[in-house]
């Protein structure tokens, strides 16, 4: 003897298998075109303030080298200036040594 099947419940959430309207598949293309450009938008934003973002640090980062530089070409000027002013004292010490050496010597002393 057969027994009569029992119809299948349906799932809380489970759709029917029945096609959806012209209606309804325009709206979800709407809500889903809508959704794109809005992240589309959003995703222009982010990519702008990142990019301002790089940008700002290059700069910061181009200005900290431009400015090294400029310390480094004012020390090499320090330096070579230093060094001819100790070449000429130097030069200036042994004069004097020299011309003290003179007045000592009293043959050289008129």
């Amino acid at each position: 003897m057969r027994t009569k099947a029992t119809p299948r419940r349906k799932r809380v959430g489970e759709r029917s298998a029945a096609p959806l309207g012209a209606g309804t598949l325009a709206r979800r293309l709407a809500r889903a075109l809508a959704e794109l450009d809005a992240e589309r938008r959003r995703h222009t934003r982010q990519l702008a303030a990142v990019r301002g973002a790089c940008d700002r640090r290059l700069a910061a980062v181009v200005q900290d080298l431009s400015s090294l530089r400029h310390h480094e070409a004012r020390a090499d000027a320090l330096a070579r200036l230093l060094t001819e002013r100790e070449a000429a004292l130097a030069a200036r010490v042994e004069r004097i040594a020299v011309l003290e050496s003179l007045l000592r010597d009293p043959a050289h002393v008129r």
